[in-house]
């Protein structure tokens, strides 16, 4: 593991990882919101309940970003991918919190269900990125 990703190797990554981590989420929101577990009375949004496509850009959204953070890791760290998952497992605690105390009325199975694709992003993109490095 001691090859250096360049920065197209890096996006390609973070690309594989927003696909994979997005049809996941997805397919949990579906389950998620046919178990009773999302539900439209609980707003995300102001007068909005949570919708797929707001699934589909929070999936997609931190794998792109998340990618372009790690390159300055990458390139200019001595073990990028260590620091970089450092970082993102911190980041990620961090998170948990987030559906807890952001969103009005919600419940806890809903926040739960929120935290799963939390770490759903937040692994696929460390796995896709480490795929990379070998």
């Amino acid at each position: 593991m001691n090859t250096t990703l360049n920065f197209k190797q890096i996006i390609l990554a973070g690309v594989i990882s927003a696909g994979v981590a997005t049809v996941i989420n997805v397919i949990l929101f579906f389950i998620f919101h046919s178990a009773g577990i999302f539900t439209d009375s609980i707003m995300v949004k102001p007068n909005q309940p949570l919708t797929a496509m707001a699934i589909v850009i929070a999936s997609i959204m931190p794998s792109l970003v998340g990618a372009c953070v790690f390159f300055p890791f990458e390139k200019y760290g001595k073990n990028g991918i260590k620091t970089f998952s450092i970082v993102s497992i911190v980041l990620l605690i961090l998170s948990l919190v987030n559906p807890f105390m952001g969103i009005p009325n919600v419940t806890v199975p809903y926040a739960v269900a929120l935290d799963v694709m939390h770490v759903v992003v937040a692994v696929s993109l460390l796995f896709f990125l480490r795929r990379a490095k070998k």
